[in-house]
């Protein structure tokens, strides 16, 4: 009893710790502004096109700085690319490495970056603002339906059509990337606009022949030879992902089953192995190179994560290890890609996932 008694104690002093954290406060208070403030903010039509061509100028709204959120943009670019030929695009979204990513988009002329943490530089963030909302745009587009703050930037911008979301396309798509899409296609056809039919593109971040030529010397240059190569990713936050005993299993496997093919290991930001570099390691701080690196690879296996996603923006087949995230909003979803439940998945399948990325007319089936 006593011990279920301190048990309880220790529980409510954590809660009223959480309930205490000023930065939880702060942050359930804006997002609570952000609900209240968007409440008022509509998809606005404008007048009627009676040309594609008539939309030039496009903005697109997403202030998050993290990649893979923002490598999950670069289909509804290639969707507008397609749809408004003759337009340019700029994005707003928070200080990251966006401008690298867009860096071989001709149509994105700028990207307009909010600080990350505004309360810090609250007058660069009102600036910004101000800024945005002195320019004029034909089409203004907040690119993920529940971002608070993007639908926001889109009421406030100076657009003639504005989209923030809520429209039922008819079409059930869960993919984060695939959702705006749809809505959007949708949402112009009731304007006037001849919008495609296709399925979206994929990720693609148009690496040039001199990266992928950088990043294959870099690739030989550790394995000395020019066998296939399985890159390993394995770096997450989330406590449930695999163990470091379930990846050095993991490394076994693959290393029985496919004796002539090269495995690495990319590292994170931290440059740190999780198992003791078994394998050979690259690392790199430039993400472009980074994603040179796996697009000289045959099949990346990694977490769910943004380097997950920059290698299916590098076209190479992906695994994505999934736990509690939902998987058909975030899987990667490139040619030959596929997510799976690290807890419903045993490693002899995920061999075989491997092997059909590998040698895909032996027709391997599970």
């Amino acid at each position: 009893m006593k011990i279920d008694e301190n048990l309880m104690d220790a529980q409510e002093t954590q809660n009223k710790k959480i309930k205490m954290n000023p930065r939880k406060i702060i942050r359930t208070a804006t997002r609570g502004v952000a609900r209240y403030l968007t409440a008022g903010f509509n998809n606005k039509s404008g007048k009627g096109i009676s040309n594609n061509d008539d939309i030039k100028t496009i903005l697109i709204c997403r202030p998050n700085h993290r990649l893979g959120n923002l490598l999950l943009l670069l289909p509804l670019i290639q969707e507008l690319e397609s749809t408004f030929p003759n337009s340019e695009i700029d994005l707003l979204v928070n200080q990251s490495c966006a401008i690298q990513l867009y860096k071989n988009y001709d149509t994105v002329k700028e990207v307009i970056e909010l600080p990350r943490k505004p309360f810090r530089n609250p007058i660069k963030y009102i600036r910004t603002l101000l800024r945005l909302r002195s320019r004029k745009y034909d089409l203004a587009i907040s690119a993920v339906e529940e971002c608070f703050y993007g639908r926001v930037c889109t009421g406030i911008s100076n657009a003639k059509i504005k989209f923030v979301g809520d429209m039922d396309s008819g079409v059930k798509e869960r993919h984060i990337a695939k959702q705006v899409i749809y809505s959007l296609r949708f949402f112009l056809s009731n304007i006037g606009v001849k919008s495609n039919v296709s399925t979206p593109d994929s990720l693609d971040l148009r690496l040039s022949n001199d990266e992928l030529i950088h990043g294959g010397n870099m690739v030989y240059n550790i394995t000395q030879n020019g066998l296939p190569t399985i890159c390993l990713y394995m770096h997450a936050t989330c406590a449930k992902y695999p163990t470091e005993g379930w990846w050095l299993d993991l490394y076994e496997h693959l290393q029985k089953a496919f004796p002539d093919v090269n495995i690495i290991e990319v590292l994170p930001k931290e440059n740190v192995s999780k198992f003791d570099l078994r394998a050979p390691a690259l690392y790199s701080t430039d993400i472009r190179e980074m994603a040179a690196i796996i697009a000289s690879t045959d099949v990346f296996i990694g977490t769910d994560s943004g380097l997950m996603h920059l290698a299916s923006s590098s076209l190479t087949p992906t695994i994505g290890l999934f736990s509690d995230t939902d998987t058909e909003k975030y899987k990667p979803y490139n040619e030959g890609s596929v997510a799976v439940k690290t807890n419903e998945v045993e490693i002899d399948e995920l061999i075989v996932l491997v092997k059909n990325n590998l040698y895909p007319d032996l027709n391997t089936s599970l």
